[in-house]
């Protein structure tokens, strides 16, 4: 027997009725317009692309009042933020990590921190903190706060170095990014303003402004002590550190290496001075201690010399004694974390001789 007639334009409304399964249509409507949504928020926050990643004027910044000479200044194949600097950053304790871990063993993509994976350590008030380079290489710095001070964590592959700011600059706590352009191969970063024409760039391994108001002004930024080491050493020493969390969206990028770039002398990048005589050889790993203020710069193959069996070497830099201690495999040295006031720096050869010619004397 067939039912009552339906009025035209019934079946459609028949299919959204509640009780005939309408709702789920309801549902996925609404759940479209979320994502659409958070889509449209993401492409309001979205900085405009800035560099064309080869000329250094389409960059935008004001060079007029650089400290060091302009023709130094290399694109470095992005555009500014094309490396994003991450802002207070989610964190891992280290049994989030382990569990984190697991669960890429399981899903057969292996492990993401071991225990040579170096780190960069930084402890203060009480509270520890790791930044493994595997993350810090494709975002290059970290705005954070750790033990209540705001600091800039920061890496440039290209130097293989590590140094850790404070973001307090006279009376401003300013939050750096990733200009884009280098400067003797090394980072250069930016402090963020709401107007481009405001900022400033700040070479990593001079520590310093070196164009724009800031240059003016000769600000320079306060290092923090913090140690390059590996994730094993950190943990035994620090037991409740917490650890900077991978970003999920760049996690293939994270699982790519630097190890060929470092395995040969090549330079992708022009460098000036350039360290002559071929010993040590140009990406060979240093570290720069600073006591007062001079600079006492060692290679790690000298102190892996002085460590022989033993993990630590003891020398007097400065009328002070300073302990390094060394590992293998790959190299890390560090000063004795004991001594906080010791300010290190960590960098490839050629890297600290390029931009502290003054102060490239190798030794004590």
């Amino acid at each position: 027997m067939s039912g009552p007639p339906v009025a035209p334009g019934r079946v459609g409304r028949r299919l959204l009725d509640w009780r005939s399964g309408g709702w789920a249509f309801l549902v996925s409507g609404v759940l479209c317009l979320v994502v659409l949504g958070q889509w449209v928020s993401r492409l309001s926050q979205r900085r405009p692309v800035v560099g064309d990643g080869r000329t250094v004027a389409s960059y935008g910044f004001d060079l007029s009042t650089c400290l060091v000479p302009q023709e130094q200044f290399v694109a470095a194949g992005f555009p500014k933020d094309g490396l994003p600097a991450l802002n207070e950053p989610e964190l891992f304790t280290p049994a989030q990590m382990e569990e984190f871990n697991r669960a890429l063993r399981r899903a057969h993509r292996g492990r993401f921190l071991v225990d040579s994976d170096r780190v960069v350590g930084v402890a203060l008030a009480g509270q520890a903190r790791a930044y493994p380079l595997r993350i810090l290489s494709w975002h290059e710095v970290v705005n954070d706060t750790v033990g209540g001070q705001p600091i800039a964590v920061t890496y440039n592959p290209l130097c293989d170095s590590a140094v850790v700011f404070e973001r307090r600059v006279g009376s401003e706590t300013l939050e750096f990014g990733v200009s884009g352009l280098l400067y003797n191969s090394n980072l250069v970063m930016f402090d963020r303003r709401a107007k481009p024409e405001d900022e400033s760039l700040w070479s990593q391994l001079q520590f310093r402004a070196v164009a724009g108001p800031a240059a003016v002004a000769r600000r320079e930024l306060a290092i923090v002590p913090a140690v390059l080491v590996h994730w094993s050493d950190w943990a035994a020493q620090h037991p409740d550190t917490t650890i900077l969390a991978p970003v999920p969206e760049r996690m293939e990028l994270y699982g790519r290496s630097y190890e060929p770039y470092f395995g040969s002398d090549k330079l992708r990048f022009p460098v000036s001075p350039v360290p002559e005589g071929g010993s040590p050889h140009l990406k060979a790993p240093t570290i720069a201690v600073r006591l007062g203020e001079q600079w006492h710069v060692y290679t790690l193959a000298e102190i892996a010399g002085h460590v022989g069996a033993g993990a630590t070497w003891t020398t007097e830099v400065a009328g002070a004694g300073v302990t390094f201690h060394y590992r293998a495999d790959p190299p890390a040295a560090w000063v004795d974390a004991n001594r906080t006031a010791v300010e290190s720096v960590y960098a490839f050869w050629f890297a600290w001789y390029a931009l502290h010619p003054e102060a490239a004397a190798l030794g004590g």
